[in-house]
């Protein structure tokens, strides 16, 4: 600044007004942008952690395929799967492919222990039996 705005006794009042609203809005401006740098460090390190996280979901998967097709057909067949779901049992969507086994439905058979031929006697032979 000029040493005639400085000089008069009138302006000294807006010239010290005005340097301290310079210096609040350069206060301001350092907070935003330390707040955003902030938050922007933040959004980061929240996206590296998911990808991170990604990654070792993944080697997980793939040591469990591994491990998996390392077993031979008959220790798969004792677990329940075959080779074929194994990709599908790893990634956990061989739920949605196995069909659910058909509900049992009640037999019709009747029990002959509670039924009339029981209770009259197996070797009822009827007439023949009345004859001898």
């Amino acid at each position: 600044m000029s040493e005639w705005y400085s000089e008069r006794p009138d302006f000294r009042f807006y010239v010290a007004q005005a340097q301290e609203a310079r210096a609040e809005s350069m206060a301001r401006a350092g907070f935003l942008i330390v707040a955003g740098l902030g938050r922007a460090l933040h959004g980061a390190r929240a996206a590296l952690s998911g990808a991170l996280g990604a990654v070792q979901a993944w080697r997980n998967r793939h040591a469990a395929r591994r491990q998996l097709l390392s077993l031979d057909d008959r220790l798969l067949q004792d677990i329940g799967l075959s080779r074929a779901e194994v990709l599908a049992a790893v990634d956990g969507t061989l739920g949605d492919r196995v069909q659910q086994p058909a509900t049992l439905q009640p037999a019709d058979y009747v029990d002959i222990a509670l039924s009339g031929y029981a209770v009259g006697g197996c070797n009822d032979n009827g007439e023949r039996r009345r004859a001898a």
